[in-house]
């Protein structure tokens, strides 16, 4: 069974009373070594350095883009896996004794790479090969792959048909551990020399798998991680100017300062299991952060989810320019892009895997008070967006709420998408109705988003909307109606008053 849920957005745009335009549109530490200073890599390296896992050069060079030997990273390999070694004899290949280690354990065979000899060890290693031995490894210490994740990582990438007969099941297991990810383009490149960074990154995720580094610690919102206690988040951060529900069924607990540093950390069991922030807020030992480009995360994240599998369930989810689904170190991390902004990250959403897989739906339950944590979160990301561009926050009002949410269910209840009900009244006249003058007023609608987020993203990315969102206006009010053959249906009214 395959979901996808219907992102439909619209908007009115009106510059005088009686002039209406309409647009629709559709849905810090010093580097350990020096010549890896602003690398993609930096992190990863300068993390495993200090446990004698990788060693740099005489010179005190890392040479990050340099291809690795095979022998090189079989001794990676091995030390990561804390595997003692005898000490070569005199004159004696210095890897051999790696290579024994190697062959005890199962991560190479006697017929590796055509026969285990100096000239084949000495020769470059490709991704499917680093891919065999690493898996070999993660399976060495007894641990195990579910049929379902194996099941899911072979349908990410378009090229495992061309990956070598022996290394065919590896090179998908190391996908399904996130230990190996894809490029951007959606392939594995299985016959690819892996470079010097790539071998260092795969140790460390490695290292993560096997509990010798800690995984939750690689993002943090403000300095809150997923994972940290809901008694640290209080100590940190004080008191949440409110709580919220979500569609998940966990809290929100909404922080922010006349909408400058805007967090919601998600609480559920007394723990954090999810974090957003619309500001620049985000650090990570990967190196990602906002303002990135969709190119840029994909580096660091592999390629996008165009579903997760949950149970039998496949979800669909969106992988387009403005919005795109990763998973990283038992994190799915949603980013959220401004088209208009040269494509970089301005929202970001992270969710524990164990939460998100247990979240079987893709809306939530039609609750008022998930209804009123959507109007109220709507608000709130208009003005961090409105106060990043330097623009006045917008006041709340409640009688012009009342307008919007009216509209949002006549168009579930009556079953229509427009500014334009099917007994003809458009904005002015339903705010006009409702006893509301006004110099200026302005309407943004949008049906089948999931959440706050994607909502305000939908309307950042359309031209129109993103006008409405910045213009020079006064008052707001949002409406949200749950339920529907759109499932969601959000409306926004914007005036300055007469008077």
């Amino acid at each position: 069974m395959k979901l996808r849920s219907k992102c439909i957005l619209s908007i009115l745009l009106i510059i005088t009373l009686i002039t209406a335009t309409p647009m629709v549109q559709t849905a810090s530490f010093a580097a350990a070594f020096g010549d890896v200073n602003g690398h993609w890599a930096e992190s990863y390296i300068d993390t495993i350095k200090p446990l004698g896992v990788i060693s740099g050069y005489p010179d005190g060079t890392f040479r990050p883009e340099e291809a690795v030997k095979r022998i090189h990273f079989i001794s990676i390999t091995v030390n990561a896996l804390k595997k003692a070694t005898r000490t070569p004899a005199k004159n004696e290949y210095w890897g051999t004794p790696y290579v024994e280690v190697a062959l005890e354990l199962g991560l190479v065979s006697e017929s590796e790479f055509g026969g285990l000899t100096l000239a084949a060890l000495e020769k470059p290693i490709t991704r499917e090969e680093m891919a065999s031995i690493v898996v070999n490894a993660f399976y060495s210490t007894g641990a195990t792959l579910s049929p379902q994740a194996i099941a899911a990582a072979s349908k990410t990438l378009k090229d495992f048909n061309t990956v070598s007969h022996d290394y065919y099941n590896q090179a998908i297991a190391a996908v399904a551990l996130e230990i190996i990810t894809g490029y951007p383009d959606g392939t594995f490149k299985p016959g690819e020399c892996a470079s010097r960074a790539q071998a260092a990154v795969v140790s460390h995720k490695l290292l993560v798998e096997l509990g010798t580094l800690e995984a939750d610690a690689t993002y943090a919102v403000n300095g809150i991680k997923i994972g940290d206690s809901y008694e640290a988040v209080i100590k940190s951060k004080g008191s949440p100017l409110r709580e919220d529900a979500s569609e998940y069924g966990f809290k929100w607990l909404i922080y922010h300062d006349q909408y400058r540093n805007y967090v919601q950390v998600g609480i559920q069991g007394g723990k954090v299991v999810a974090l957003f922030t619309g500001s620049n807020l985000l650090t990570s030992q990967n190196g990602l952060k906002m303002g990135m480009t969709k190119a840029q995360v994909e580096t660091l994240l592999g390629k996008p989810l165009n579903s997760i599998l949950k149970g039998t369930t496949d979800y669909l989810q969106y992988n387009n320019a403005e919005t795109a689904t990763y998973l990283n170190q038992k994190v799915y991390i949603t980013a959220y892009y401004d088209t208009a902004d040269s494509g970089k990250m301005f929202g970001v959403k992270l969710v524990d895997y164990t939460v998100e897989q247990a979240f079987k739906s893709q809306y939530g339950n039609t609750t008022d008070a998930l209804r009123i944590a959507l109007e109220k979160q709507l608000f709130d990301l208009l003005n961090v967006y409105r106060v990043s561009f330097n623009k006045p926050v917008l006041k709340w009002n409640e009688a012009l709420a009342g307008v919007a949410r009216k509209h949002s269910k006549d168009m579930a209840v009556r079953d229509f998408f427009s500014h334009t009900n099917p007994s003809g009244y458009d904005p002015f006249k339903r705010i006009l109705a409702d006893g509301l003058d006004y110099k200026v007023a302005a309407e943004n609608i949008a049906a089948g988003y999931t959440n706050a987020f994607s909502t305000h993203s939908g309307w950042v990315n359309s031209p129109g909307h993103r006008l409405n969102l910045l213009r020079d206006i006064q008052e707001v009010g949002i409406g949200v109606y749950l339920g529907g053959n759109l499932f969601n249906y959000y409306t926004q009214n914007f005036i300055t008053p007469l008077n």
